[in-house]
């Protein structure tokens, strides 16, 4: 009995913080789930969407590893982010410049950060600079698994049914039904029970 009230209650409030974000102009789906800090920052004339079913986690009582609130940035006009129903994050953080799009069904796990510009550029006039954004489009999958503390940078595009493991960097793309792993990224196929197309 205790628990179903703490269910209700846990829906409630879900339910409370997707009316507030929308009133902040962000797109939330139906039965989104909502724990912990999360941070939207959305620059004028961009998009975040939030497909059904979306869940945020920032709260450590739902995932041990969760460290940092999940922040969803646009960084520029015309910028759009996009996570699909069922998708899932945990302490990450996506920077998007031009768009960032997350399948149906992703996790995206604690500490990793998806960006798709360049924070900072050299030009021999000023050296490194700040505050430039250079975008090129992330698309990540459906029925991914990106475990924690990956960094997924611009251009990329991960097919559906990959797995990303905990630390990758991945600067080019991910064919469908592929492991991803280590720092440069070394790709082999996934047996066919996990959505790959053979052991």
């Amino acid at each position: 009995m205790l628990r179903k009230i703490k269910v209700k209650v846990f829906h409630a409030l879900s339910a409370l913080r997707a009316k507030w974000f929308r009133l902040q102009g962000i797109r939330v789906g139906r039965g989104c789930v909502f724990t912990g800090k999360i941070c939207f920052r959305m620059r004028r004339r961009s998009e975040i969407i939030l497909g059904d079913y979306v869940t945020l986690h920032a709260n450590p009582r739902y995932n041990e590893l969760i460290r940092l609130p999940v922040e969803i940035v646009t960084k520029a006009p015309g910028a759009r982010i996009e996570l699909k129903e069922h998708c899932g994050l945990s302490g990450s953080k996506i920077l998007c410049a031009k768009q960032v799009t997350i399948g149906r069904y992703t996790i995206v796990g604690p500490d990793t950060v998806i960006y798709d510009c360049k924070e900072h550029e050299y030009t021999p006039e000023r050296g490194w600079s700040g505050h430039r954004v250079n975008g090129a489009p992330v698309t990540i999958g459906d029925y991914c698994y990106i475990g924690m503390r990956c960094i997924i940078l611009k251009g990329v595009t991960i097919g559906d049914h990959c797995v990303i493991s905990a630390g990758t960097v991945i600067t080019r793309d991910v064919p469908a039904g592929h492991l991803a792993q280590g720092n440069p990224a070394v790709y082999t196929p996934l047996p066919a029970r996990l959505g790959g197309a053979g052991e």
